[in-house]
């Protein structure tokens, strides 16, 4: 079977692609011809329109020919704010599945195979310890059994408690957000309207690129509380009086304008997210 994954932000990225080096057929027939279509994170498709007329045909041409479609998202197809209303009642066509965090049976388990798998014998003391403080995770918990098995392996240590306490606190102090960038927000923000992180730096006064431009400005406020000065110096050298009228007026769109308003949220929120 030809099985195709992709994440939704990549779909987008791959479009763009596409269109830009003349290959949309190529691309078409990677996407339609699947037998099972893995999308992880499609919430990432949601504001962006001519993703969203692509991925509508997608999921068209594999439904019609009994093809398997799987999505996954971090809220459900009625959350997604900027989720054209074709693409949502087709995403609630299928069986929808809240998936929660692993009870502490599957927690056991899921170390156990993975003790197994690496190869090592853990206690049982020593399962529970680890099943009881990593609770959200399922990659949390199987970094924390390689940890355990690089431990004794490369330093000797026992495979006991102190070593999964070393392993746990590890992986607990380097799971810190990774910081949401300047460029991060331009990105996505460019992606969402179809324009390029170059044009919203640039000085041309396009309706798109223009509102692309102060959505950027606002979301960076939102998100980083960076300075007026500092924001204009990120977007071409503008000054503090231009960065203060554009996200007045993103203020102003977002009170007015529903759908303006959930597009910068989704905005917002997928950058957040990622």
């Amino acid at each position: 079977m030809d099985i195709v994954y992709i994440k939704g932000d990549e779909f987008t990225n791959e479009l763009i692609d596409a269109i830009q080096k003349g290959t949309t057929t190529e691309f078409h027939n990677r996407y339609r011809n699947a037998d099972v279509l893995l999308v992880d994170d499609i919430q990432f498709i949601a504001g962006k329109d001519s993703t969203q007329e692509e991925f509508f045909h997608t999921f068209n041409t594999l439904y019609e020919a009994k093809k398997q479609i799987v999505l996954t998202s971090d809220r459900p197809p009625k959350d997604i704010a900027t989720l054209e209303e074709r693409l949502l009642t087709r995403f609630e066509w299928g069986l929808t599945a809240d998936v929660q965090p692993p009870d502490f049976e599957t927690r056991i388990a899921i170390i156990k195979r993975k003790a197994e798998l690496l190869g090592i014998e853990l206690d049982d003391n020593v399962i529970e310890y680890m099943a009881n403080r990593l609770k959200n995770n399922i990659r949390q918990l199987e970094g924390a059994v390689k940890k355990m098995k690089a431990y004794h392996l490369l330093n000797g240590y026992p495979l006991n408690i102190n070593t999964a306490q070393a392993a746990i606190s590890d992986i607990i102090n380097n799971d810190q957000p990774v910081p949401v960038t300047i460029e991060k927000i331009i990105e996505e923000v460019s992606r969402t309207f179809g324009t390029t992180p170059e044009d919203i730096r640039s000085s041309k006064r396009s309706a798109n690129i223009s509102s692309a431009r102060q959505v950027a400005m606002y979301v960076v406020r939102e998100i980083t509380q960076m300075p007026m000065t500092g924001i204009g110096t990120e977007f071409g050298g503008r000054d503090h009086s231009t960065v203060v009228y554009a996200i007045q007026q993103v203020e102003k769109n977002i009170k007015k304008n529903p759908k303006m308003r959930a597009t910068v949220e989704d905005i917002t929120k997928n950058i957040r997210d990622r």
